[in-house]
């Protein structure tokens, strides 16, 4: 495993920690994933987030033991099906096509 899979594995364990509601993530990877400053990009399924009909990313710097930026988009279970049935257009740049999908783990309690 490359180093920034590594990362984004952490960020994603440490999502579905304190995110009780997050049924999956999918990782949005670029068609040059590794270039510099790519950062890693989430899509988040939650059933706690507020239904806004679009997806709206989130960047965050390096921080810590997250040793790169990232982005992170939070949508409904019913906005994701929205976005497979292309009702909902993913940011420029993002597929579902290339993605990785992360189901929530049994034991991913709250911290």
């Amino acid at each position: 495993m490359h180093e920034k899979d590594e990362v984004a594995a952490r960020l994603i364990a440490w999502h579905f920690r304190i995110e009780p509601e997050l049924r999956a993530v999918y990782r949005i990877i670029a068609t040059d994933e590794n270039a510099a400053g790519e950062p890693i990009k989430l899509l988040e399924v939650n059933a706690a987030s507020v239904e806004t009909g679009r997806v709206v990313p989130f960047a965050f710097g390096a921080a810590g033991d997250i040793t790169y930026p990232s982005v992170v988009a939070e949508v409904t279970p019913a906005e994701m099906d929205a976005i497979r049935q292309r009702k909902i257009p993913l940011p420029a740049g993002w597929s579902l096509e290339t993605a990785r999908e992360f189901l929530r783990p049994r034991d991913a309690g709250a911290a």
